[in-house]
């Protein structure tokens, strides 16, 4: 009886003072993540990175979804791969305009 007087005090504190901050943080959370316009799923690999990105004036927390750049991070095997790499870099470069680079080192980890 007395073990379960001391867990129901644990979660009643746990409630009462962690609760409020959670709040907190999922306020700090973006709306949308950075990720390919035609995604109709949620993102299964997402980074949250707290930075800069040149359209953007100050420091913020930005959430990038890391599938939709995989293609970009990962070295091309042969030509045809390479190719596609490229054609992909253009759609987003078209997409992104001068934030792509910054997003590329954030999720290459160089920033």
């Amino acid at each position: 009886m007395k073990l379960r007087s001391i867990l129901l005090a644990i979660i009643i504190l746990g409630v009462t003072h962690v609760m409020p901050g959670i709040m907190l943080a999922q306020a700090a959370v973006p709306q949308q993540c950075i990720q390919h316009k035609k995604r109709v799923k949620a993102c299964p690999h997402k980074l949250y990175r707290a930075d800069k990105l040149p359209s953007q004036n100050k420091n913020q927390l930005l959430c990038i979804c890391v599938t939709d750049f995989q293609a970009l991070l990962q070295q091309p095997r042969n030509e045809q791969q390479q190719i596609q790499q490229n054609m992909t870099r253009r759609q987003y470069e078209a997409e992104y305009g001068d934030d792509l680079p910054v997003i590329l080192a954030i999720l290459k980890r160089q920033r």
